[in-house]
């Protein structure tokens, strides 16, 4: 027990050691650490209206609407817009409601105040196409899909984002 006494006294004092701790500068590294996430930004949480024709309304648009907005009959939760005299010319947007957010493939993604929205295009003979699908909350999204023949991106961008835009003004702060 005499010879086992000092080792225990000699660990104990070990133990009560304080520990310095490590240089400032090794610690900091931590907090700068870029984590990828699959989760979208949502800044300030909206709720959706209670219809897709309720995102966008008749003043939105530079002429009159060809048709009242109604349901589009391929998609749930949808809404159509057709501007214009009732011609294949004419610009034609579809409001839809979607679930949580998720990056379709080959879309890029941006910041609309706050909220994650991924954005494509699609062309077809004579046609251009762009989606762009906006967070909402972490269960909604909308899509906003606008078609418009004998254009390119750069202008279905262009009344695209403006649309998306004005929808997105009308959506409640939950």
């Amino acid at each position: 027990m005499k010879r086992v006494l000092p080792l225990l006294l000699l660990l104990a004092g070990c133990a009560a050691t304080p520990v310095a701790a490590p240089p400032s500068t090794t610690t900091t590294t931590t907090t700068e650490t870029t984590v990828a996430t699959t989760s979208p930004r949502i800044d300030t949480p909206h709720k959706l209206p209670a219809g897709p024709c309720l995102l966008l309304a008749a003043a939105d648009f530079e002429t009159p609407l060809a048709t009242a907005p109604e349901p589009f009959p391929d998609l749930p939760r949808s809404c159509t817009f057709r501007e214009g005299t009732g011609a294949d010319s004419d610009l034609f947007v579809i409001v839809q409601f979607a679930d949580a957010y998720a990056k379709p493939e080959n879309a890029h993604e941006t910041l609309l105040k706050g909220h994650t929205m991924a954005v494509s295009f699609a062309s077809g003979p004579g046609i251009e196409e762009g989606t762009y699908l906006v967070a909402v909350n972490a269960a909604e999204s909308f899509r906003i899909i606008l078609s418009l023949r004998n254009s390119n991106s750069s202008q279905v961008a262009m009344i695209a984002q403006g649309k998306v835009q004005q929808a997105f003004a009308r959506l409640v702060t939950s």
